[in-house]
């Protein structure tokens, strides 16, 4: 049986550019391109972004809780300490993009791509990550406390002091990405695959002493 795959993003080849407070209405923004902005805007409730395309944005730390991003893509922005718990994010991808502090934490995570992104300290604790990949991206200090993986790829990420505690990892390959210390629920860690000096490093973090030949 094929393994299904992470759905990428569904945008028209070219969208209407517009300034953010021109393209949202109600709540609601679709179908066009916001470049080069800053945008500094505490939102009163959810927002619906559909089939927009932010290209070197700046967030200023804005709070969007509850908000849904569907065929959304981000290119070279920073949403640094931005709040967007219990979001819902779908076919959205983050590129080359300053997520660091950023709160996930309770979102849905589902058919999105972060590729070659700075995630340090940003927060997935209890989020569900499901068809969605993480790809030579800095995650130091990320937190993914009790939070649901379901196909969901680590490859090439610097995942130093990354923590997995309470999370389930059975199905999750990390073997491809670095850290040196990391934060898992032994008991939880069946059926994850890792390199042999990555097994060498949570050996260490029971306690076993490591004879060399």
């Amino acid at each position: 049986m094929k393994k299904k795959s992470r759905n990428a993003p569904i945008i028209p080849e070219q969208l209407p550019e517009s300034s953010f407070f021109e393209g949202l209405d109600d709540h609601y923004m679709s179908n066009c391109r916001i470049n080069q902005e800053m945008i500094d805007y505490q939102a009163e409730g959810p927002l619906h972004l559909d089939r927009v395309i932010f290209e070197n944005v700046t967030f200023k730390e804005i709070d969007w809780p509850r908000s849904e991003f569907v065929d959304v893509v981000f290119i070279n922005c920073d949403l640094s300490n931005s709040n967007f718990t219990r979001c819902v994010f779908h076919r959205t991808e983050f590129r080359n993009s300053k997520l660091m502090g950023t709160n996930f934490a309770e979102a849905g995570v589902r058919h999105t791509l972060f590729a070659d992104c700075v995630l340090n300290y940003a927060t997935f604790g209890f989020s569900l990550c499901t068809f969605s990949k993480f790809e030579n991206s800095s995650m130091r200090q990320a937190d993914f406390y009790e939070a649901e993986i379901n196909e969901t790829e680590f490859t090439g990420c610097d995942m130093d002091d990354i923590n997995f505690a309470e999370t389930d990892l059975k199905g999750v390959d990390l073997s491809t990405n670095r850290f040196e210390n990391i934060q898992v629920t032994i008991e939880k860690l069946a059926g994850c695959t890792v390199s042999p000096n990555q097994a060498l490093a949570f050996a260490r973090q029971l306690g076993m002493q490591i004879k060399d030949d």
